[in-house]
């Protein structure tokens, strides 16, 4: 990694139906809008990418919600996969950083 290089922060909401890709993407553009996202349908997952470059300017609440009004789960990670902090819409309602 060099010194000046920003690593960019996706956001990925996984266990998602098909039903819901529309409506999780229509709420997550409310606050981040014209941010690129992509499904993948054999993961049933629907990533942000590029949302910010620092994993704490994103707004945790938003996913929250957005995980338990669709009954999803939930990751913040690095472009490299070096940093990410998960969250269960189902368990305790608490972000697990690994």
């Amino acid at each position: 990694m060099k010194y000046n290089e920003v690593i960019m922060i996706i956001v990925g909401f996984y266990t998602i139906d098909d039903l819901n890709i529309k409506q999780v993407k229509e709420r997550f553009s409310i606050d981040y809008p014209n941010i690129a996202s992509e499904y993948n349908s054999e993961d049933e997952e629907l990533i942000f990418n590029n949302v910010t470059d620092n994993m704490e300017d994103v707004d945790n609440f938003l996913c929250e919600e957005i995980c338990h009004e669709f009954e999803v789960y939930c990751y913040i990670k690095d472009a490299h996969g070096n940093a990410s902090k998960n969250y269960y819409y189902d368990e305790e309602d608490e972000w697990v950083y690994k």
